[in-house]
């Protein structure tokens, strides 16, 4: 019965709008997800008097308590920092991923699964990183990273798989 509900569902998503491939707009769509807490970042420590230079940008968040932003604030600020760093580093693995599957023959929701399942666990993780402040918790976030990572191996040896000849 289940096998049948999973092969029914497979064959819903082949036969569905996911079979136009949208996965390279997740490539702007994930940049935009690691840029939001930035932008989040530079809103926050300028609503709080911090003045924002766009001469020296990394400047901005150095010596936030000379510039009287309150710790709560700072301490936001900085992990926005981080989560949109991090977004960052990880961005050019899920491109070439994108890219691989894109130059074989997996299918296209497939790739749309894995573009969107990526981009929701990077929002995932962005919340996770700005919001916890329990050690214990902070494992979740890092669990996220990693299953987020692994899904750019899986796609990329998804890839190679499609590619080969049997």
């Amino acid at each position: 019965m289940l096998e049948h509900v999973f092969s029914h569902f497979i064959w819903k998503l082949e036969h569905s709008m996911l079979c136009f491939n949208l996965s390279p707009l997740f490539i702007p769509v994930v940049w935009v997800i690691g840029l939001l807490p930035h932008t989040f970042s530079i809103l926050l420590i300028s609503y709080y008097g911090a003045p924002f230079s766009n001469v020296i940008p990394r400047s901005n968040f150095s010596d936030l308590d000379a510039k009287q932003v309150p710790r709560i604030i700072q301490r936001i600020a900085l992990k926005c920092q981080g989560a949109h760093r991090n977004g960052h580093e990880c961005f050019p693995l899920f491109v070439g991923a994108v890219l691989t599957m894109n130059l074989s023959s997996v299918p296209y929701y497939k790739q749309n699964l894995y573009g969107l399942s990526y981009a929701i666990l990077r929002i995932l993780f962005n919340t996770l990183y700005i919001t916890v402040s329990s050690e214990r918790i902070s494992l979740l976030r890092s669990l996220v990273w990693n299953i987020a990572n692994i899904l750019t191996f899986v796609m990329v040896i998804e890839s190679v798989l499609a590619s080969m000849p049997f």
